[in-house]
């Protein structure tokens, strides 16, 4: 997943922690398994999902 410039969207530890997430794994199991601490995970995740729906508002607006 990367923006038109070819920058990847997400930085490698935003991925690691959403497949991590998407595993069904708690914040705390990712804080611990990246030695990160819970409140770090939490800012990953909302970046993650910030970047999920600006990506979807782009589709809906082409398919506006």
């Amino acid at each position: 997943m990367s923006n038109q410039k070819g920058k990847p969207l997400l930085t490698n530890r935003e991925r690691e922690v959403f497949e991590l997430l998407v595993q069904d794994r708690t914040t705390k199991e990712i804080a611990q398994q990246l030695f990160i601490s819970e409140k770090t995970v939490r800012n990953h995740i909302s970046n993650v999902m910030w970047c999920i729906c600006k990506k979807g508002e782009k589709h809906m607006e082409w398919l506006g």
